[in-house]
């Protein structure tokens, strides 16, 4: 039974593991309920979905060709760097960034997707220009550079398409938070504004960005719904693909983005069952569609409540005391409750070491009315300690545990009414002895100094 709340690692990344010497149960959602919890450790009123990231797609199948045909007439989606990030965030009030690193392997299947996207942000952006130009009477005779008419289109654009390498500018990422690679958000004004968390293809990257578009822009400012057109031209293939489409624009789907705080965190509540044998309760930052930045991820943590058993006969147990129990024995049944673990460097977290010793209640009429509540309850002697993370490993909050051997039992033995009188006896005979015993002494004293 466990109730912990992750101060730093959002439910979406959040995974419960369990391995024990006969087997595992990985990504245990079952019994888990998440709440989010946002930067000021305030719980939300709704209860985070389990939801399958595998369902996801992790690339467009409309985009067949490789990364390097991509790139044979230029990039366009343009690069940046430590210099050009902070200019194109102050210049460009629409600015959509992929985070990546060099060695993300969903960062490189979404490449190409992603330049797709660059391609028809482009290609709407000259057509825009073009327009203005016939529009203002210019022609062919005046003169302007290729680098003046780049430029302005992507002043034009409707948004920039950028990407950010993490590995080459570390500093910008943990600046702005980056956990997990590819992350892909949207800056309007300067400011982040969602993470898109979709499916990873060039309509429906579109259509989100129409969504946020809408938010932030009066209707006649609206552009995106011309990326439409050449985005479906570029991606729609069949005529069953140009029918989903046209539902998909006409369909105002909720927004896939939420707003994003610096250290958003979760509250994990629920039970597992487990075998009696050593193992490990483990949670970790994990996500399908993504790679996890081990440098920013932070395993502090709150235990609210951690035990083995019955919740209800720890509870009876709490609630009535029985002879012969120590004050301490109800705070054994879960000793790290309302403890704080927080890790104060990068590439560590918390290794909790836990003995868990069964406690039986026997047979007896003193007993009866327990073994009716309480028949069996585990008592846990716990040790916690602080691990260090080789800088490429994630770090984990571990739980280890190891069912004790030996079993604590309370027993009543009953004595019959002649075990009773014999040590009446024993104890009036006992007495009679040491009587005696002391009268002769002082008999043989008083006679020595009489003498």
């Amino acid at each position: 039974n466990f109730d912990i709340t992750m101060m730093d690692l959002p439910c979406e990344h959040a995974t419960v593991d369990v391995y024990s010497t006969v087997g595992f149960e990985k990504n245990v959602t079952k019994n888990i309920r998440k709440y989010p919890v946002d930067e000021d450790g305030v719980r939300q009123r709704y209860e985070a979905r389990n939801w399958h990231q595998n369902d996801v797609e992790l690339w467009d199948p409309a985009v067949p060709e490789p990364i390097e045909d991509l790139h044979i007439d230029g990039e366009d989606a343009i690069s940046l760097n430590d210099a050009t990030f902070p200019y194109a965030l102050q210049t460009f009030p629409y600015l959509f960034v992929k985070f990546y690193a060099s060695d993300c392997r969903n960062c490189e299947d979404l490449a190409p997707t992603w330049e797709a996207l660059g391609e028809v942000v482009t290609d709407t952006s000259m057509n825009i220009v073009d327009e203005y130009l016939e529009d203002t009477d210019m022609d062919e005779n005046d003169e302007y550079s290729d680098d003046e008419y780049e430029a302005a289109v992507n002043k034009m654009a409707p948004v920039l398409v950028t990407k950010l390498n993490c590995s080459l500018y570390p500093r910008i990422c943990s600046k702005q938070g980056v956990r997990v690679y590819p992350t892909m958000r949207v800056f309007v004004d300067g400011e982040a504004k969602g993470d898109y968390n979709g499916h990873r293809t060039v309509m429906e990257l579109v259509h989100w960005l129409s969504h946020i578009e809408a938010e932030h822009r009066e209707p006649g400012e609206l552009k995106m719904h011309k990326v439409l057109e050449y985005a479906s031209e570029r991606t729609v293939r069949n005529e069953e693909e140009e029918e989903w489409n046209d539902a998909l624009t006409s369909y105002r789907a909720p927004s896939y983005s939420w707003n994003v705080t610096r250290h958003p965190g979760c509250q994990l509540s629920g039970h597992i069952m487990v075998d009696k044998a050593p193992g490990k309760f483990l949670i970790h930052a994990q996500s399908y569609g993504h790679d996890i930045a081990a440098h920013m991820t932070n395993l502090s943590h709150i235990v609210h409540h951690f035990s083995f058993g019955d919740p209800d006969a720890q509870k009876y147990m709490e609630e009535n005391s029985l002879p012969g129990m120590t004050s301490r024995f109800a705070y054994s049944l879960h000793p790290m409750d309302e403890n704080v673990y927080v890790t104060g460097e990068l590439h560590q977290a918390y290794h909790h070491h836990l003995r868990v010793i069964a406690t039986e209640f026997g047979e007896g009429a003193m007993f009866k009315w327990v073994r009716e509540k309480a028949q069996r309850v585990y008592r846990i002697l716990q040790n916690s300690q602080i691990s260090t993370y080789r800088r490429h490993i994630v770090p984990e909050a571990k739980f280890s545990y190891d069912i004790s051997p030996i079993a604590v039992s309370y027993l009543e033995e009953s004595r019959s009414w002649y075990d009773y009188l014999t040590g009446v006896l024993a104890i009036v005979g006992g007495t009679f002895t040491v009587v005696g015993m002391l009268d002769s002494g002082l008999s043989t004293f008083s006679k020595n100094h009489y003498y």
